[in-house]
């Protein structure tokens, strides 16, 4: 019984620790993109500057935009923390740019335990 007890007791005052690096990016987003027609500072002003920019010998330049989420359960108001059950959600985005336009992009979601 005493255990039961516990058990609700630490179940009710149970919350989840969200931690974030980088721009969310959702899909919607990322569809808005037109390649030949998006231009390279459309994608600054909606995405902010990049994570990481890739220039290419063929004059093409990679932008890339990385997201990740991590929910981690704690109780007791944070002060517990079991990371063995942590979720982390990534969103990467990769925008191809030649000549001032979108050539092409990849969006793409990954979720780990």
């Amino acid at each position: 019984m005493t255990i039961a007890l516990i058990s609700i007791t630490i179940t009710a005052c149970a919350s989840i620790k969200i931690q974030t690096e980088g721009n969310k990016i959702t899909r919607a987003q990322a569809e808005d993109i037109k390649p030949g027609l998006t231009a390279r500072n459309i994608i600054i002003d909606t995405f902010g500057n990049p994570t990481k920019t890739e220039s290419k010998a063929d004059g093409t330049e990679v932008l890339i935009y990385a997201y990740t989420e991590k929910k981690t359960p704690a109780y007791f108001g944070g002060f517990i923390v079991n990371e063995r059950q942590s979720r982390v959600a990534t969103t990467t985005l990769e925008v191809t740019i030649k000549d001032g336009l979108v050539l092409s992009y990849n969006f793409k979601k990954q979720e780990e335990e």
